[in-house]
């Protein structure tokens, strides 16, 4: 049986490191680029999107905080209602 001169590529699981890039294109097949990044968007709108990040932010912490302090009080209320706080009667031993 012949062997062909030309390899067979790699098996997936092989360890071999990718091809070489510059600048996100194949250095061996430079008609193959990577895909087209987003270009960077103007400072107008991060700086809008980051408002409103900081805005959501800032209500879901109120939002915690709120449920946490409604929640606190009735634990309290529920361990005073059902004498949870108070000391336990003292209990008197006997020598048997």
């Amino acid at each position: 049986m012949n062997r062909p001169t030309d390899p067979s590529p790699a098996p997936l699981n092989s360890h071999e490191l990718p091809p070489p890039t510059a600048d996100g294109v194949d250095v061996a097949n430079p008609e193959v680029g990577s895909p087209q990044q987003p270009e960077n968007l103007p400072n107008s709108n991060v700086s809008a999107t980051k408002q409103a990040f900081k805005r959501l932010y800032i209500i879901l912490i109120v939002i915690g905080l709120s449920i946490g302090v409604v929640a606190a009080i009735g634990v309290v209320n529920l361990l005073n209602r059902w004498g949870l706080t108070q000391p336990p009667p003292p209990v008197e031993e006997t020598n048997s």
